[in-house]
């Protein structure tokens, strides 16, 4: 029988119902490892989740007090599609904040659902209060302007050791950042739900009394 095409918006809900931990572990089984991005890559909030296809971003310091790169920006944050997720590579700067308050409220109005910043943010309380989920690596209040520069949009980048593509699907939560290839997307999703509920049954069979030599014999590894 013929699978159903699930939508994106339908394969982005499913996934926020899981956690990044799951996600990993059928990624590793699959051959793929290095699929998790840094560790200091952190959610603004512990609550929040990103999860959907990565809109891709690069950008390098340039230290040139002439230097505006406000029309990339502005190409860039028009180019966002419904769904997709900001991955922005700061190229290691950390003179200035990469992601901010206009920004976010640009990015939501076309749609974006979040956004993973390998680099700094600015104006955490505002995005705090818009509830938009940000991952970031540090805070910092020094604009952009003249410091730091957006080169490039819908580019393969590298964040750590994981190369992201545009297409490629982010799932972030309170454990840190997961990225999926685009191939995997739904068979991923397919598997870390159906582990999620063996999970569901591990957690309530040790709850009952069952020893956990017993629950692993029945359902395997945790």
């Amino acid at each position: 029988m013929k699978m159903r095409k699930m939508t994106l918006s339908e394969i982005c809900r499913r996934y926020r119902q899981l956690y990044t931990g799951v996600v990993a572990d059928i990624l590793d089984a699959q051959g793929v490892r290095n699929h998790s991005l840094p560790v200091s890559i952190r959610p603004l909030k512990d609550q929040m989740k990103v999860a959907g296809p990565a809109f891709t971003c690069q950008g390098i310091a340039v230290g040139d007090i002439t230097s505006d790169d406000t029309p990339m920006l502005i190409k860039m944050l028009e180019a966002l599609t419904p769904h997709c997720v900001i991955v922005l590579n700061a190229g290691g700067d950390s003179s200035s904040s990469h992601w901010g308050e206009i920004m976010t409220l640009s990015a939501r109005q076309r749609g974006c659902t979040g956004a993973v910043v390998d680099g700094g943010v600015r104006d955490a309380l505002f995005i705090l209060k818009m509830n938009f989920p940000v991952f970031t690596k540090f805070y910092m209040p020094a604009s952009s302007i003249s410091r730091w520069e957006l080169k490039e949009y819908q580019v393969a980048i590298r964040v750590g050791e994981t190369s992201i593509y545009p297409g490629d699907f982010v799932f972030g939560d309170l454990d840190g950042v997961v990225v999926i290839p685009q191939r995997l997307i739904e068979s991923v999703l397919v598997e870390a739900e159906k582990t999620v509920n063996k999970e569901r049954k591990m957690r309530q069979a040790l709850r009952q009394g069952t020893s956990l030599g017993e629950v692993h014999k029945k359902y395997g590894s945790f």
